[in-house]
């Protein structure tokens, strides 16, 4: 019986292991570890055994269903496909969120509550937060909860849009409105004609600033565009021969302006990357934490070259694209992963103490 924290032990030598009250102990050593947050060296003073012999009755209890842990799913969100998307790209974690029919704009808005949610535990006051922009970030800063004061560096230059609300400035203004604290805008074009005009503005000393913090970067949250019409922001910005060469160069994706192909590396073509103000894929790849926020069935090569390339860590995305990256003709070969579950979802990996 239990009183208080005091476990009644039966009259038999427990370090003998006798089957007849190995169950007995187990269930109370495991009442007392579970239930009332005892530490093994207490359990192992009270029933007169050592840790070690205390951690195998804990795992015997989990073996023979004296114990059973219940994860509850997070609402919402598909954490065994997450967990198979990022063993089979060797990503160190997804967030896979549900589809629910309905219009682009809510799926943004699904996958922007999503990220929000996870920059928001992510970053502390020490971080250098850099950000790309697109409508599924612009969904994502429209809910983001107040933040700790980070630094938040713009990565990319601006492209004109008859949306005034969808650029890169308006996204670094509208953080700077939750509580961001020192703010680097870059007040450049994505993209100019010649790599003489990049490298002039990449001299001036307000441009230069900001991309010296580009080095300084802890945390990155991009979107990843298709090379296609209509899939990047960057496409519309190039003159039609310009786009035709890169799309001989193979270029299916595009991160922060850098083209890549369907196997991740680098493309160079029409004068790109030399001609784009923006985060170059060293400086990307330096970021110890990239997250990458996507969707759609016409993404899928594009999300696909992405997570090939080693820039992007963590990926948001619709089950739906998550079940086209992993069941195409393209998809990895699933293994095995010593990620968990939960592995997936916060990006640590956890292994239980052996004692």
């Amino acid at each position: 019986m239990l009183c208080g924290t005091t476990i009644g032990v039966p009259m038999i030598d427990p370090q003998r292991g006798d089957p007849r009250t190995d169950h007995a102990i187990a269930v109370m050593a495991a009442r007392r570890f579970y239930l009332d947050g005892a530490t093994k060296s207490e359990i192992a003073t009270e029933l007169g055994v050592s840790r070690f012999r205390v951690a195998r009755l804990l795992e015997s209890a989990r073996r023979r269903g004296i114990v059973r842990i219940e994860i509850a799913p997070a609402p919402g969100i598909d954490v065994v496909i997450a967990h198979e998307l990022a063993a089979a790209f060797g990503i160190r974690s997804a967030i896979v969120v549900r589809s629910v029919a309905g219009p682009p704009e809510f799926t943004r808005s699904q996958l922007g509550g999503i990220a929000a949610s996870l920059v928001a535990e992510m970053i502390d006051a020490s971080d250098v937060l850099g950000i790309s922009w697109g409508r599924t970030l612009q969904a994502m800063v429209e809910q983001l909860p107040p933040l700790p004061g980070c630094t938040v560096v713009q990565l990319v230059g601006s492209v004109p849009s008859m949306d005034l609300d969808i650029n890169a400035l308006e996204l670094i203004r509208r953080m700077t409105g939750r509580g961001a604290g020192s703010v680097y805008p870059l007040h450049v074009p994505l993209i100019v004609d010649t790599p003489e005009v990049a490298a002039g503005l990449r001299a001036d000393p307000h441009a230069a600033t900001t991309f010296r913090m580009f080095r300084l970067v802890t945390r990155a949250i991009v979107g990843i565009g298709a090379w296609t019409p209509g899939g990047s922001t960057l496409r519309p910005a190039v003159s039609e021969s310009d786009a035709a060469a890169i799309d001989r160069a193979g270029a299916v994706a595009d991160i922060c302006s850098i083209l890549l192909d369907a196997e991740g590396r680098e493309v160079s073509a029409a004068g790109l990357p030399d001609r784009c103000l923006a985060i170059r894929a060293a400086e990307l790849r330096a970021v110890p934490d990239v997250l990458a926020v996507s969707d759609g069935a016409a993404k899928v090569p594009a999300i696909r070259a992405a997570l090939r390339s080693g820039l992007v860590h963590r990926l948001i995305t619709t089950e739906e694209t998550a079940r086209l990256l992993l069941d195409g003709p393209e998809a990895p070969r699933r293994t095995g992963s010593s990620l968990t579950a939960r592995d997936a979802l916060t990006g640590h990996r956890t292994t239980e103490d052996p004692l």
